[in-house]
């Protein structure tokens, strides 16, 4: 398959993975979901590794790779606390935007400019993620903003290391990346305990809704970051990182379907753009 191919797996699984994620979060906290379904995607990875034994892996992939972990995992819980401000729509648009910003800026100091129609592609994707992702009338508050900020770095930080790590070995990249969030996850989480500030679990939950939901969002989520890493090393960085960066579209998409919600006009005129920009990524 070819990295724009690729990339757009890595988006239509993302887009799946957050949707059964956020479906679960409703039943728990954050970081009791990432600790579960991070922790299958971790032991699915070492069932693979124990199966096909590929040669230890590279000190660098070992580095970028936690390092692409702890990026994840720090992602995450600055764009729930920057979400829990009220100011959701712009924090969601904000960390969404700078996501694809942070591979595209390494990429054009490593690998050169893209052509120009790509160039254009890049900022069609950008607008279409805003407005596929914001939504207009929600509050502003300063420290929301700065969390998702601050998100949007952390992710765009894990994409370009998810490529450095990925060039020695693909599995081994994305095992120790995993490692990196679930240690994030276990830490947040402990964290939360001992304040008792936030209980980890809902009351009266139903376990094996629970588990089946933050499993499948565990497992997606890791073949996106196979698929995405994968894309990134066949293709350009920018190109890759800006096309599985698509994925709130999907999300939508299955909670129009699955939830019965309504897209609005900023949501649908987002997704026509992102098509848009596909093709010209893509050409």
């Amino acid at each position: 398959m070819s990295g724009p191919l690729l990339a757009l797996g890595a988006a239509s699984v993302w887009g799946i993975s957050d949707f059964c994620g956020g479906l679960a979060t409703r039943r728990a906290s954050s970081a009791l979901i990432v600790m579960i379904s991070h922790g299958l995607g971790l032991l699915a990875l070492t069932f693979f590794l124990w199966v096909l034994h590929p040669p230890a892996p590279s000190h660098g992939t070992i580095f970028y790779g936690f390092l692409a972990g702890i990026a994840c995992g720090s992602g995450l819980l600055l764009l729930y606390e920057g979400l829990s401000h009220g100011s959701m729509g712009l924090v969601a648009a904000l960390s969404g935007v700078l996501t694809a910003m942070v591979p595209v800026l390494a990429s054009f100091l490593t690998e050169g400019r893209p052509t120009g129609l790509q160039l254009a592609g890049f900022l069609a994707a950008m607008v279409a993620i805003w407005l596929i992702v914001y939504t207009p009338g929600s509050s502003v508050h300063l420290n929301g903003l700065l969390a998702g900020a601050a998100s949007g770095i952390c992710f765009g930080f894990l994409l370009y290391f998810l490529h450095l790590a990925g060039k020695s070995d693909l599995l081994w990249a994305i095992a120790f990346s995993r490692l990196g969030s679930v240690s994030c996850a276990i830490i947040v989480g402990l964290f939360l305990v001992s304040r008792g500030t936030r209980p980890l679990l809902a009351p009266a939950i139903d376990w094996s809704a629970l588990l089946l939901l933050a499993g499948v969002a565990g497992l997606l989520d890791t073949a996106g970051n196979l698929l995405y890493t994968a894309s990134s090393l066949r293709g350009r960085l920018d190109v890759a990182a800006v096309l599985a960066s698509l994925y709130p579209a999907g999300t939508i998409l299955l909670a129009i379907f699955f939830l019965k919600e309504r897209a609005t006009r900023n949501q649908t005129a987002g997704m026509v753009l992102a098509l848009l920009a596909v093709v010209m990524i893509s050409a």
